[in-house]
C-alpha cells in the first residue's frame, strides 16, 4: 500500500494537468493575440478584435504618475476603470476582466485587460450544464438578472411562435425569482470566483426592482447550443 499511494498521486496530478492544458493553451493564444495587436497598434479605451478563433474584447487603461512601488497595487483601480469604460464602449455587457499586460512609458502605466462578454460567459456555462431558469450574474462591479430557456424546435410550427413562447417563459422565470422569499445559492453565479453561492444583498435588490426587470428584459441571444433545440437568454442589469 505504501508504494501504491505515490503512484496514484502522480496519476491524479497528470490527469489534472492534461485536462487543464487545453484551456490554458486556448487562453494563452487569446492573450498573446491581444498583446500582439496592442504592440503593433496601441490604443486607449475599448477595442473589439477579430481573430481566427473568434472575437476578443480588450480594454486599455492608462494611469499617470504612479510610484514605482505601487504599479501592481493599483490594478484593482485600473480594473474598476476598465469596467466603466467597457460598459460605455461595448454594445454588450462584459462580466470578467483579466489583466494580461502592463506597459510602462515614462510617467504613465497602461494596463491591458482581456474581457469576457456576458454572452460568452453564459454560453460556456450552458455547454457544461443546463441552467434553464432565472439567475443572477454577479460581476465585480455589476449584477445582471438572466433568464435562460431552451426549447425543442420541432414543437413549434414557426420560429415566431417559439420566440413568443420563450419570452413568456423568460418573464415567468424572473417573476418567480423576484416574488420568492429568498434567493437560493444556485441562483447566483459569481464571475470573479467562478462558483455559486448565496448573496443576501441581491435578494433585496431584485425585489426592489421586480417590475422593472420584467418590463426591461432584453434578448441577449437565441441560438442552437444543443442540436435541434434553441436556447434563449434574456437579461437586465440590476
Amino acid at each position: 500500500m505504501k508504494k501504491t499511494l505515490p503512484i496514484l498521486f502522480v496519476l491524479i496530478l497528470l490527469n489534472v494537468n492534461v485536462r487543464s492544458q487545453s484551456f490554458s493553451d486556448e487562453k494563452t493564444a487569446a492573450i498573446n493575440f491581444v498583446k500582439r495587436v496592442y504592440a503593433s497598434s496601441p490604443f486607449v479605451g475599448v477595442k473589439k478584435l477579430e481573430g481566427e478563433a473568434g472575437n476578443y474584447y480588450a480594454v486599455a487603461v492608462t494611469l499617470m504618475n504612479i510610484p514605482k512601488d505601487s504599479v501592481l497595487s493599483v490594478v484593482p483601480k485600473a480594473q474598476s476603470k476598465a469596467q466603466i469604460i467597457a460598459e460605455q464602449g461595448f454594445a454588450e455587457p462584459c462580466v470578467k476582466f483579466e489583466m494580461i499586460d502592463r506597459i510602462e512609458k515614462g510617467s504613465q502605466n497602461t494596463y491591458l485587460f482581456l474581457c469576457t462578454t456576458l454572452e460568452e460567459f453564459i454560453t460556456e456555462i450552458i455547454k457544461k450544464k443546463s441552467i434553464d431558469g432565472a439567475r443572477i450574474i454577479s460581476a465585480p462591479s455589476n449584477k445582471y438578472i438572466v433568464s435562460t430557456i431552451t426549447l425543442e424546435n420541432a414543437k413549434y410550427s414557426t420560429p415566431e411562435m417559439r420566440d413568443k413562447a420563450a419570452f413568456m417563459k423568460a418573464k415567468q422565470f424572473v417573476n418567480g425569482m423576484v416574488n420568492g422569499s429568498t434567493i437560493t445559492s444556485d441562483q447566483i453565479i459569481r464571475t470573479d470566483e467562478n462558483n455559486i453561492r448565496t448573496e443576501i444583498t441581491s435578494t433585496e435588490i431584485v425585489k426592489e426592482h421586480a417590475m422593472g426587470f420584467i418590463q426591461g428584459l432584453e434578448l441577449l441571444f437565441a441560438k442552437e447550443i444543443t442540436q435541434n433545440k434553441t436556447t434563449y437568454v434574456y437579461y437586465s442589469k440590476i
